[in-house]
């Protein structure tokens, strides 16, 4: 019996460890799980897949000008007299967004944040349960370390995505952030949070027809428009530059 229970055990971890490096490779990949099947990620320059593909503007895609933005930000870089919001729509598992947030935001940032041009706004946008408690948490930190336990969570994404126990780990860097231990426990367990994010998550689906992450709104000027996935950076500048003549003009 002893025997036995060893070899169902191996079993058991074989399969568990089997199916975190499956969700990982796909995700690494560009794919995201969405009712019960992995999808493509869609590249930048990607419409959404409807029956009225929405209008191109190079590597973006046109919205509705008059469109509501409720989005509510985890934390900003930049200032609010900037011309351009940027919505950085992310799930703290993602690959791609932790490529962008760890690579290209910081050029971001020496190009154009310090130079009070765009600012860009971190909205969650969780994929999975292990990156809507990295959501919650990055909710309950205080304000001005929140910045901080995002970058600590995508510097460290491996480590915890592939732990069989991911909660405490996030937890530790919640803790490095700022927030004890009690009251991340407390935080994990509000409801209210909880349905808030999934509320701002159903929000951005239904408004920029999203299909997985990263994405991001580029509010200014009475235009609204949506980059699905992690472009280019020539071609990002180049976008950006476009809209910034646009409100000059």
């Amino acid at each position: 019996m002893e025997k036995f229970i060893r070899t169902l055990s191996t079993i058991i971890t074989s399969v568990l460890l089997y199916a975190v490096c499956a969700y990982s490779y796909l995700s690494l990949k560009g794919f995201v799980y969405n009712d019960g099947s992995f999808t493509l990620v869609s590249p930048a320059n990607a419409q959404p897949a409807d029956s009225s593909p929405l209008e191109q503007n190079g590597i973006a895609s046109k919205l509705d000008d008059n469109m509501a933005i409720n989005f509510t930000p985890v934390y900003t870089l930049g200032s609010n007299d900037a011309p351009l919001t940027v919505y950085e729509l992310s799930s703290l598992g993602c690959t791609h967004c932790a490529d962008f947030h760890l690579n290209i935001l910081p050029r971001l940032e020496e190009d154009f944040i310090k130079n009070n041009q765009i600012k860009v706004s971190f909205v969650n946008f969780p994929l999975d349960k292990k990156s809507m408690q990295g959501a919650m948490l990055s909710e309950c930190v205080p304000v001005l370390n929140r910045g901080k336990f995002i970058n600590l969570m995508f510097e460290n994404q491996r480590t915890w995505m592939l732990s069989l126990n991911s909660e405490e780990k996030i937890k530790e860097f919640a803790k490095d952030a700022g927030l004890e231990s009690e009251a991340a426990e407390q935080c994990l367990k509000n409801d209210d949070l909880a349905q808030n994010i999934l509320s701002l998550r159903q929000e951005a689906i239904d408004k920029l027809k999203m299909q997985g992450t990263p994405s991001f709104l580029i509010s200014g000027n009475g235009k609204n428009e949506v980059i699905f996935g992690v472009p280019d950076y020539q071609a990002l500048t180049d976008y950006l530059n476009n809209r910034l003549n646009d409100n000059k003009q």
